[in-house]
């Protein structure tokens, strides 16, 4: 139950697939900017047993290329992310799952922009 305020309260909204994802708009419409799945497989959740649900984790990711600013849209996923475990007094990993800093967000920016790069090179 706590998850899924934390969620709603981030203005991630469940949907396909069965996990939640973040719009480009507040209300939940527009394009998707990320997403957020359970670690455990098979990654969904059932909303209809959310209050009695525990996990150890969840994971959150970026689909590119964005039809938006995909950079803005890292943003966002980074203060979500944050304010997540602030809430549930969780830990924030990586990939590799060591623990993230804020120069390992700010490698994760900079590779988004440098994919923003290579695709505006190869667009002209």
């Amino acid at each position: 139950a706590a998850l899924l305020e934390v969620l709603t309260a981030q203005n991630l909204r469940f949907g396909d697939m069965d996990i939640f994802h973040r719009h480009a708009e507040d209300d939940g419409s527009g394009e998707v900017l990320f997403s957020l799945a359970n670690i455990v497989k098979p990654g969904t959740f059932d909303l209809a047993s959310m209050d009695e649900f525990a996990t150890p984790g969840v994971s959150l990711f970026l689909m590119l290329p964005l039809k938006g600013d995909s950079v803005a849209a890292f943003g966002l996923m980074a203060r979500t992310v944050k304010a997540i475990a602030s809430a549930l007094g969780g830990e924030i990993k990586d990939e590799n799952r060591s623990v993230m800093t804020q120069q390992t967000f700010e490698h994760c920016r900079q590779r988004v922009l440098e994919f923003e790069r290579k695709r505006r090179l190869k667009d002209k």
